[in-house]
């Protein structure tokens, strides 16, 4: 069986990871063969070297145009001119990239596509297609989602959600019979083997941690804040922030400007993020919006235990309604606050906590990820896996 992978690019974050797991632990399925094609070939496309070899990579645009793109973007506004020509590039690569995508779907003759994100939503032309195409949804549904949006959806022959409650979403604007939920896969052994090496030695104290790319919608701002309520109430533990993104020089300007840039740090983009993970007093999440987010699930399987805010989908299912962690009500920094001090001072909590997580962690097990997806595309495809 051929399958094509769509994906917007290789860059250090949640989705990505995803991707690279779903890639991983497809490696030795001998009937599968698999090409990936990406939009952007970013200088930080960290997560390429990770895809397994056999598979083929190829990307839309490489990294000389990812570049002059990115200067045309920061000068947009210096004048009209500036912003025209921005402008004018952009519409220019969306006509290229319609016809490009769908010259390399009709050319591999493909007999499945998973569009893994709704970056190529407006360029797939569906009625030039004669294979399946399943879409997954990352993300929790926006109560602003727009009408354009949903006929999209409802093109798509399947829709993956990565949770229950997002299935309960989705059933307003989509049949329910178009509608799969499939878990974030996660390789329990890779991760647990990747967390035993070492971190720096200035790292080597009682901290916090978290784990997310810098975007406004993940919260850092209220983290940090929060954590400069935990020093100023005599805590003595540290903050490592991992992650890139555009909130980078904002978040470091409120570090400074509450007086955390001896406790606070913000590390990066981390290709192993595991071993601060593993040897973290608790894991920390402010995000106001998720789908199953991946860190949390890894924070499990390495016993660190969680307090996160309980977003609309996502951090409950993980946690399973508070046996497995902190739930705290959305944007209630007081009882964030609270029940971090609680769970930094009662080990009987904590030890109840990761009692319960290493049972929960099994319902997330990769191996029956991988057979339910399996099962899903041989019977979208009509192809016997038994006679291939």
């Amino acid at each position: 069986m051929k399958i094509l992978f769509l994906h917007k690019w290789l860059i250090m974050g949640g989705i990505e990871r995803i991707l690279v797991n779903y890639l991983s632990i497809l490696q030795d399925e001998k009937n599968l063969h698999i090409d990936i094609l990406i939009d952007y070939d970013k200088e930080n496309n960290v997560f390429h070297r990770l895809i397994p070899s056999g598979m083929n990579v190829d990307y839309l645009f490489n990294n000389h145009y990812c570049s002059y793109k990115e200067n045309l973007y920061s000068e947009r506004n210096k004048n009209w001119l500036k912003k025209i020509k921005y402008k004018f590039f952009n519409f220019k690569e969306k006509m290229v990239k319609r016809k490009s995508l769908m010259d390399y779907v009709s050319k591999g003759k493909y007999d499945i596509i998973i569009n893994f994100s709704n970056h190529f939503d407006s360029y797939i032309i569906f009625e030039e297609l004669t294979c399946p195409v399943i879409r997954w949804q990352h993300l929790a549904i926006d109560n602003n989602i727009r009408e354009k949006d949903i006929k999209i959806l409802n093109k798509y022959h399947k829709v993956i959600t990565i949770c229950e409650d997002m299935k309960k979403q989705l059933i307003d604007f989509i049949p329910s019979d178009k509608i799969e939920v499939l878990f974030n896969p996660i390789e329990v052994n890779k991760v647990l083997k990747l967390s035993n090496e070492s971190i720096p030695v200035e790292y080597e104290f009682g901290y916090l941690v978290q784990v997310a790319r810098l975007d406004k919608i993940k919260r850092h701002s209220d983290l940090i804040t929060i954590f400069s309520r935990l020093v100023n109430s005599g805590r003595k533990e540290k903050l490592l922030i991992i992650g890139g993104g555009p909130e980078f020089h904002n978040l470091k300007n409120l570090i400074n400007d509450l007086g955390l840039r001896e406790s606070c740090y913000l590390l990066g983009e981390i290709e192993n993020p595991y071993p601060y993970i593993k040897n973290a007093k608790l894991f920390l999440h402010t995000s106001e919006r998720e789908g199953l987010p991946t860190v949390l699930l890894e924070s499990i399987i390495l016993n660190t235990p969680v307090v996160a805010m309980d977003c609309p989908t996502g951090p409950r299912e993980i946690l399973d309604n508070g046996r497995c962690g902190e739930l705290v009500e959305m944007g209630n920094k007081e009882e964030f606050i609270y029940k971090t001090l609680v769970l930094l001072e009662e080990q009987e909590k904590i030890n109840y906590y990761k009692n319960n997580m290493n049972i929960h962690i099994k319902k997330f097990s990769e191996f029956e990820i991988k057979r339910k997806f399996l099962s899903l595309i041989y019977q979208m495809t009509g192809i016997n896996n038994e006679k291939i």
